[in-house]
């Protein structure tokens, strides 16, 4: 079988990926990659002078994702903690040493630059020599000029893989008054290389996305002054902060008493001045703008070519159909590999060019041109770069209801990640009941969120629930259901952690109670109510912590036995305590499902929301305030919690016992929560009975499902 040809434009780590994939004896497929520079590895490659065109690295830079996250599927980093940020060089190692593996280099045609692919994927390229580079000759190739210096050929392909990234042609804002008459220097980021050279200087950095929040945390160091001009949508201060923080470059976490301030974006440029819109003004030395890339491809011709006023205008491509393949080829043999910024770039390659070789060798295809044209169209996404954004999940995303028609109880509502998650089911018109212990809290929380929200009558009510008392759950149980009033979504999202050692009411330790036994009782009691509004759902709000558990403690003498006094041994006492609780509640979810059997319309799912900045850390005063700057805010901690309670996906794909964790990527937006790595015990299902069976002697609970 004559094996399809595939031309890749770019060497770069997508490039690299999908020849890695097509080359494999999974496909019937035959990669060539034309790369215009001298080396692989695409931006991974630091040029120290800043002059390459296609290279943006800078001295110091460092992946702002752990290297177990970015790596390719069959090739871990080697000698390199799996948690671990690292450099530009090691990255750059990386990928020469993955196309070493693979043999990828007979695939590879360095110092190759495309100038144009027609309609029938006939490629013209630019062979550049030199004294390292060898003339390949090709046999589908001809010849159409040639010279001591470069060669001109062109080659017909079957296929066209366009992996160019997109971090090459710089995007500068073309609407500031005076830009072009400024009397001091103005650079793109992408021109950035080492902070040395701007010592002494005052630096206005324009744009407060990665790059420039980066670049920022490194100038502060040696600028006499460093402004990051940002826009007031985006003016989030504590955020700003967090992620210079987090960006391991030396910076005063009290910024304003440092050389370093944010300011509103630019309003005009008066010479040697640069005015800002909250009315200041400054003369600096320079600005970087750190303003992002365009979208540039433009070898493609004729009907290869994308939407190019969208492209101009608005910076995104158009038509791609899942923001791969070009909707008018419906074969799929014109495709788009990373077009997506703000991604977990090496997986993604990986995983794309999986369902390019797919179509390629009909092992699966697209839909009509025409359905492939409708379904763009009618994207609910702005016609803007944010086009290709990833998929997410924002409050905005939550469905709309009828108002009232869908009822949910949220524990521990009055505060944290509860009261979020409580405030967006209210705006998406459902009818919430608030179970937390202290009914001045509560109201407060139902104050504070009908006016956050704009509904002075908004749909909440509140029922008091201490999760310690058992005799408190069948109370709020009963009380329920003295209001006559469906359930479709129940949340168990209360939870507590404490290194003190203290006895709840029932005689266990009080973190296993209210975090796993009164959920167990509350969610038994109110399980017919939630088998009679089907479809209906089960959230039950756990921890990583869980993995850190070693198993259940069954044996009663022990699980209750007092925690040492010394401090130290205190804390690991309660930190093992509340991981055992956590695990009771990944493992109390999985026997639920089994329970429930896989035709259920009642959907139980867990999940762990991150490391948020909320109360449960009140009780570790020291080690609580030095890891607050790194946690989530409560907001981003509550978007797990509410796909797992609203997306479609969940009914859709028959979604059960599954443990969801937030996106490892940051800094936001955030991307859709991911299914996450669960303790081993989890799937015992011994071991879920058994622990299914203690809970029900604990609680007293006479039978369960």
């Amino acid at each position: 079988m004559k094996r399809i040809r595939v031309c890749i434009i770019g060497g770069g780590a997508s490039g690299l990926g999908c020849a890695r994939v097509l080359s494999s004896g999974e496909y019937n497929c035959e990669p060539t990659i034309f790369e215009q520079n001298s080396f692989i590895g695409g931006q991974w490659h630091y040029d120290s002078d800043g002059l390459s065109p296609t290279t943006a690295v800078y001295k110091n830079l460092k992946t702002n994702i752990p290297c177990s996250v970015m790596q390719f599927s069959d090739f871990p980093f080697t000698n390199i903690e799996p948690e671990s940020y690292i450099g530009c060089k090691e990255v750059e190692e990386y990928l020469i040493a993955y196309a070493e593996k693979f043999q990828l280099f007979k695939y590879i045609h360095l110092n190759t630059k495309v100038n144009s692919i027609g309609e029938t994927f006939t490629v013209t390229y630019t062979v550049r020599f030199n004294s390292k580079n060898e003339l390949i000759h090709r046999p589908h190739q001809i010849l159409l000029e040639e010279n001591e210096n470069y060669a001109v050929y062109s080659e017909q392909f079957d296929a066209i893989c366009v992996a160019n990234g997109h971090y090459s042609d710089t995007y500068m804002p073309n609407d500031i008054p005076g830009l072009n008459n400024q009397s001091f220097s103005i650079i793109h980021s992408r021109s950035y290389r080492d902070p040395e050279h701007y010592r002494d200087q005052c630096v206005i950095v324009v744009g407060a996305s990665q790059s420039g929040v980066d670049i920022c945390g490194e100038l502060v160091s040696v600028a006499k002054q460093v402004i990051l001009s940002m826009k007031e949508e985006n003016n989030d201060l504590n955020f700003t902060i967090d992620c210079l923080r987090q960006s391991g470059k030396t910076l005063c976490t009290n910024y304003l008493s440092t050389n370093f301030s944010i300011v509103s974006p630019i309003e005009r440029i008066d010479d040697d001045t640069v005015f800002f819109k909250n009315q200041t003004s400054i003369k600096p030395d320079l600005i970087i703008f750190a303003t992002g890339y365009e979208y540039r491809m433009p070898f493609l011709q004729g009907k290869l070519q994308v939407d190019q006023t969208r492209l101009f205008q608005n910076r995104y491509l158009y038509p791609l159909y899942k923001q791969i393949f070009h909707a008018n080829f419906p074969n799929g043999t014109l495709s788009f590999l990373t077009v997506p910024y703000r991604i977990v770039p090496f997986p993604l390659a990986e995983f794309q060019s999986h369902l390019i070789a797919r179509v390629l060798c009909g092992k699966m295809s697209l839909p009509s041109q025409d359905e492939m044209i409708c379904e763009i169209d009618n994207l609910s996404l702005p016609h803007n770069r944010t086009y290709h954004c990833m998929p997410q999940y924002s409050f905005d995303e939550i469905p709309q209801i009828e108002p009232r028609s869908r009822v949910a109880i949220v524990t521990g509502a009055n505060e944290g990640i509860g009261k979020v998650t409580t405030r967006e089911l209210v705006r998406k018109g459902w009818y919430v009941i608030v179970a937390c212990r202290n009914a001045e809290k509560a109201q407060k929380a139902i104050d504070d969120i009908r006016r956050e929200i704009n509904m002075p009558d908004a749909p909440l009510d509140f029922i008091q629930l201490n999760l310690s008392s058992l005799m408190s759950v069948r109370k709020f149980v009963d009380e329920f259901h003295e209001r006559q009033l469906p359930l479709h979504l129940l949340i168990n999202n209360a939870g507590i952690f404490g290194s003190e050692f203290e006895s709840s009411e029932c005689g266990e330790e009080l973190q296993f109670t209210t975090n796993h036994l009164g959920h167990f009782l509350l969610t038994n009691l109110l399980l017919n109510d939630l088998r009679a509004c089907i479809p209906s759902r089960i959230v039950i709000v756990s921890s990583g912590a869980h993995l850190n558990a070693p198993n259940i403690e069954f044996d009663d003498q022990i699980r209750r036995q007092p925690h040492p006094t010394s401090n130290v041994a205190k804390f690991r006492a309660g930190l093992r305590g509340y991981s055992q609780s956590k695990l009771a509640n990944v493992m109390m979810c999985t026997e639920l499902a089994h329970r429930l059997g896989p035709e259920s319309k009642v959907y139980c799912n867990t999940l762990h929301p991150g490391v948020v900045k909320s109360a449960i850390w009140n009780n570790l005063k020291w080690s609580g305030r030095l890891m607050r700057p790194f946690m989530r805010t409560v907001d981003n901690g509550a978007m797990t919690t509410l796909y797992v309670a609203t997306h479609p996906d969940i009914e859709n794909n028959n979604i059960r016992g599954t443990y969801f964790v937030p996106s490892k990527t940051l800094p936001p937006p955030y991307c859709r929560p991911a299914i996450g790595k669960t303790n081993p015990i989890t799937n015992d299902r011994e071991q879920c009975q058994r622990l299914w069976q203690l809970s029900q002697r604990l609680t007293n609970l006479t039978s369960t499902i």
